[in-house]
């Protein structure tokens, strides 16, 4: 390990914005401090072409890594194993880094020791225009102790954006992301939280998260062809959390842990019963299955009446008795639900960590 920091930047076909993104990375603390490792997911554009420009550029920051398609999880577990740096951070190549804050960073990330580093961040329109700024405000002091911060509004509320991680945790954690399918970007702020003991905050904007392009993964109509990706992703997010359930049970970081897992493997389940018919009805119950074998806890935990009832209906543990239950009802059912959502989120927008994901 001979670098402060790595930055991971998973990239499949992304010709359009990488140069961008690369061109936000340079500066003037360089070879000695920094890495940046591209992970070319298979790419069938020019993105290698332009990442290998970088790296002969300044050989001593920039590495490419080209390997087969296996999406955004294994893009991740790659760079885990190559990366040289004390801390890492991940780095969509759609999104880019302030270059004039970035520097500063690094500087900070040389003066300390804490195992998780928050950083604020910016969101970006297509114009790279600032729309809203998402502030991590921790209060005086230089490194705190997890478990006393880990329960605020804003940590609760926290985006991959904002996190850097010690490497040597996620290593020594036996870390590793899904393959294979989407929405991955979750898991990174979820069950890394049980190696960390100390947080350190950098008052400043690091990472630009763009919204609003074409295709982008959280764009409504693309999340709902996706949902299996989701539910997937959230019974692998389950199984991780029972695997270190008693070592959390009762703390700060089992709330912080229920509070990451519950609203999206519920909105998994909503979405699906929401669009019920025969063919996500067997993807429903065979993810449910599993997840009552992998995960008890969680299992027990979405079915609850505290967290899945409407209006005194408990519609998932009815769900789970009644599998062959009129579709068009749990249709109803679950759209209503929807819409009532669909209004406190909208209410949501004036909360000062609420990040918009399409314009």
């Amino acid at each position: 390990m001979d670098k402060i920091l790595t930055v991971v930047i998973p990239t499949y076909n992304m010709e359009r914005y990488l140069r961008y993104c690369l061109d936000s990375l340079c500066v003037g603390r360089g070879s000695d401090v920094l890495e940046v490792l591209v992970i070319n997911d298979g790419s069938t554009d020019s993105s290698s072409a332009i990442a290998h420009e970088y790296e002969q550029k300044s050989p001593g920051i920039f590495r490419v890594i080209d390997k087969e398609n296996g999406n955004y999880g294994s893009c991740v577990n790659r760079g885990l194993t190559e990366t040289k740096g004390k801390y890492i951070k991940i780095l969509d190549a759609d999104d880019s880094i302030d270059t004039e804050n970035f520097e500063h960073f690094i500087d900070f990330l040389c003066t300390t020791d804490a195992d998780l580093v928050l950083s604020d961040f910016a969101v970006v329109g297509v114009d790279r225009n600032v729309r809203k700024v998402i502030k991590y405000g921790l209060g005086a002091g230089t490194i705190f102790d997890m478990c006393k911060v880990c329960g605020s509004h804003s940590f609760v509320n926290m985006q991959m954006h904002a996190v850097t991680y010690k490497r040597d945790n996620l290593l020594q954690l036996g870390y590793r992301q899904t393959e294979g399918i989407s929405y991955t970007d979750q898991q990174w702020i979820f069950i890394p939280m049980v190696a960390v003991k100390t947080v350190a905050h950098f008052d400043g904007v690091i990472y630009k998260y763009l919204v609003g392009r074409a295709g982008q993964t959280m764009n409504p109509e693309v999340k709902m062809r996706n949902v299996t990706h989701t539910l997937k992703c959230a019974l692998d997010m389950s199984a991780e959390y029972q695997r270190h359930y008693d070592n959390v049970r009762g703390t700060a970081l089992q709330k912080y842990l229920d509070a990451r897992i519950i609203p999206f493997i519920k909105e998994g389940y909503v979405s699906s019963l929401a669009n019920y018919n025969h063919d996500i009805k067997k993807m429903l119950a065979d993810i449910d299955c599993l997840l009552k074998e992998r995960s008890p806890y969680v299992y027990n935990l979405i079915g609850s009446k505290d967290v899945s009832s409407f209006h005194g209906f408990e519609y998932i543990n009815y769900w789970r008795r009644h599998k062959n239950i009129n579709s068009m009802l749990m249709r109803i059912i679950c759209r209503i639900y929807l819409k009532m959502l669909a209004s406190k989120l909208k209410a949501r927008e004036q909360d000062p960590m609420y990040v918009p994901v399409s314009f």
